[in-house]
Parts: structure tokens; sequence; C-alpha cells
């Protein structure tokens, strides 16, 4: 009597875990686009911590300020970059998919004129 009740364990445990995984993965598919800041935290933030911070010396900030003074505080220049890359960093066209370059360059616009709060 007590393997049945062991076998019967295993088996709700394991149709929760098949469970858990088919409603992540669907999850996943229903919203191709990541959001702004997902975006930022697993491509951007290694070099830019805090946001407009940066890690590498010589890099440029995202601060607003630095922005205008480059001439590239606008969605097309960031999205231009993003994919593309300048100076030290590298493009990231293979990692952004769809408008996933556009929804991150609007997301780090609206950080720098909020001064990265």
């Amino acid at each position: 009597m007590k393997i049945f009740k062991f076998l019967f364990v295993i088996l709700v445990i394991t149709l929760i875990i098949i469970f858990q995984t088919s409603l992540q993965h669907r999850y996943l598919l229903a919203s191709d686009v990541r959001d702004g800041e997902t975006i930022f935290r697993n491509v951007c933030a290694g070099c830019h911590v805090r946001g407009g911070s940066v890690v590498l010396k010589g890099s440029k900030s995202l601060r607003l300020s630095d922005l205008e003074k480059r001439g590239i505080a606008d969605v097309n220049s960031i999205t231009i970059i993003a994919n593309n890359g300048i100076g030290f960093m590298k493009g990231y066209k293979n990692k952004l998919k769809d408008e996933e370059d556009r929804v991150l360059a609007q997301w780090i616009i609206q950080n720098a004129q909020k001064g990265w709060e």
C-alpha cells in the first residue's frame, strides 16, 4: 500500500512540473517581444549599470546630457546603435528580435529623460 502512495505522489509531482513548464513556455510564446527594462537588463546592464553609468573606462554613459552632446538623444539613433554598435560597444542585432531594438531605444530615452531614477 505504501508503494502506491509513493507512486501517486511521484505522479502528481511529475504532472505539476509538466504543467508549470508548459505554462512558462506558452507565456514566452505569447509575448514574443520583451519589454524595454527586460531587454536592458539582459543585454545592456552588464556595461551600463544603474542605467547611465558605465563599467568600462572610455565607454559613454546613457545620461540625457551625454546623449544630447553626441547627437544621439532620439529613438532612431539609439536603435541603430543597439543593432550595429558604436565605439567599444558591439551591436546586438542578433540578440534583438522583431521590434525589440525600438522598444529598447524608447525605454532608454524615457529613462534618460527621467535621470535614471
